[in-house]
C-alpha cells in the first residue's frame, strides 16, 4: 500500500511540474519570437522593406523627380534673366584694404511657361513658391572677398509664367581705388554679378527693360560721413571663362566723391600755417641767433609730430598721393628755412654783413613764391587724367 501511495504522489508531482512548465512556456516563446523579429528588422539592408505577404525584401518607393526643378530651356538657348539692384546700405569703404561692404536687394525676372496659370479669383494676381519648389538661377558676386549671404528670398509667379525673384544680399567686395588725388579723389565702387560657371551655358543676364537696373536708397546718401554719391550706372557684358567660352556679367557701379573738408581744415591749413611760421625768422634781426634757431627747430619738430599724428587717416599706398606731395613740400621748405638761417649766421661770423642781408632779403620773397609755384604745379600734375 505504501508503495502505491508513494507512486501516486510521484505522479502528482510530475503532473504539477508539467503544468507549471506549460504555463511559462508560451510567454517565453512569445518573447523569443518578438526578440527574433527585432533582430531581423535591424539586419534589413538600407533602402529595403519586407513585403507583408512573403517576408522577402522589396525596394522602397523613391519619389519622382520634380520636373519644375529643371531649367526651362528651349533648343539649348540661354534663359534671359533681367537683373536689378537696389542698394540699401553702403558702409566700411576701406581704401587701405581696397574693400567695401554693401547690403542690397537683388531682383531677377525670367519666364517659365510651365508655371503659367489661370487666376481662380480677381485677387489672385500672383502665386508664391518656395525656392526649393521651382528652378531658380544662382548669382555669384565676382569680386566678393567671401561668398555673399542671401536672406529673405521670395518667389512670385504671375499668370503669364513670369517669375520674379527677390533676395537680400550682404557682401564684402574688393575694389580698385585710385588715390593719386587723395583727398580730392573720386572713386568708382563696382559690384560684379554673374552666374556660376555651372550655369554659364543656361543663363544670360541682361538689364531690366523699361526701368532702372540700379538704385540707391536716400538714407545711403546721409549715412556716408566721408563720401557723397554722385552717380550710379549698370552695364551688361560678356567675360571669358574656360577656353573660348564666355558668360554674361552685370557690372553695377556707384560713383562716389570724397568729402575733403576734414582734410582741408585739419591737415592742409595747419601745415600751411607751420610753413608760414617758419618764415617769420626772415624778419628777426640776424643778431638774435637763438630766437631764430628756436623758431626753426620747433617748426620742424611740429611738422614731424603732426605727420605722425595724422598718419592713421592717410591711405598706405606704394605711390605718392596729392597730400603726400604737399607734406614733402612742407618738409622741404621748412628745411630750406633752416639752411637759410645757417647761411646768414655763417656770413655774420665771417664779418660779411652785406652778404647775410642780401640772402635774407632774397629769401623773404623767393621762398614764398617758390612754395606757391610748387603747389600750383602739384595741382596741375595731379588734376590730370586718372591713372
Amino acid at each position: 500500500m505504501w508503495r502505491r501511495s508513494l507512486l501516486d504522489a510521484s505522479r502528482d508531482d510530475t503532473r504539477t511540474q508539467h503544468g507549471n512548465s506549460q504555463r511559462y512556456f508560451k510567454p517565453l516563446m512569445f518573447l523569443l519570437a518578438v526578440l527574433a523579429a527585432c533582430v531581423a528588422g535591424a539586419n534589413i539592408p538600407s533602402g529595403y522593406a519586407y513585403a507583408s505577404d512573403t517576408g522577402a525584401p522589396a525596394a522602397m518607393t523613391v519619389p519622382a523627380a520634380n520636373p519644375l526643378r529643371t531649367p526651362p530651356t528651349r533648343d539649348g538657348e540661354k534663359i534671359p534673366v533681367q537683373v536689378a539692384l537696389q542698394v540699401i546700405n553702403l558702409s566700411d569703404i576701406n581704401e587701405v584694404a581696397q574693400r567695401f561692404r554693401v547690403v542690397a536687394y537683388l531682383r531677377a525676372e525670367w519666364k517659365d511657361p510651365r508655371l503659367a496659370f489661370t487666376p481662380e479669383a480677381a485677387w489672385e494676381t500672383f502665386r508664391v513658391y518656395r525656392p526649393d519648389e521651382v528652378w531658380t538661377p544662382h548669382f555669384d558676386f565676382a569680386n566678393g572677398v567671401v561668398p555673399h549671404s542671401a536672406s529673405d528670398v521670395t518667389l512670385r509667379v504671375f499668370p503669364d509664367g513670369t517669375v520674379r525673384y527677390y533676395e537680400r544680399s550682404s557682401a564684402e567686395l574688393s575694389n580698385s581705388f585710385h588715390l593719386r588725388r587723395f583727398p580730392f579723389d573720386r572713386q568708382r565702387l563696382e559690384i560684379l554679378i554673374h552666374p556660376p560657371i555651372g550655369e554659364a551655358e543656361l543663363v544670360n543676364l541682361v538689364s531690366t527693360a523699361g526701368g532702372p537696373s540700379m538704385s540707391v536708397e536716400q538714407r545711403v546718401y546721409s549715412s556716408l560721413a566721408e563720401w557723397a554719391i554722385v552717380g550710379i550706372g549698370v552695364s551688361a557684358e560678356q567675360i571669358p571663362t574656360f577656353g573660348a567660352d564666355t558668360t554674361s556679367q552685370m557690372r553695377f557701379t556707384i560713383e562716389t566723391q570724397r568729402k575733403y573738408s576734414f582734410y582741408l581744415w585739419k591737415m592742409f591749413l595747419p601745415l600751411l600755417l607751420m610753413v608760414i611760421l617758419s618764415w617769420t625768422v626772415f624778419w628777426i634781426d640776424t643778431s638774435q641767433l637763438l630766437s631764430q634757431v628756436r623758431v626753426s627747430v620747433r617748426t620742424i619738430l611740429a611738422v614731424i609730430m603732426f605727420a605722425l599724428a595724422i598718419s592713421r587717416h592717410l591711405p598706405k599706398v606704394p605711390y605718392l598721393t596729392l597730400i603726400d606731395v604737399f607734406f614733402l613740400a612742407c618738409y622741404v621748405f621748412v628745411f630750406i628755412t633752416a639752411i637759410e638761417l645757417t647761411m646768414v649766421n655763417v656770413a655774420d661770423r665771417s664779418k660779411n654783413d652785406r652778404l647775410g642781408i642780401s640772402i635774407r632779403r632774397f629769401s623773404r620773397i623767393v621762398l614764398p613764391v617758390l612754395f606757391v609755384i610748387t603747389n600750383l604745379l602739384m595741382i596741375a600734375v595731379y588734376a590730370g587724367p586718372r591713372h
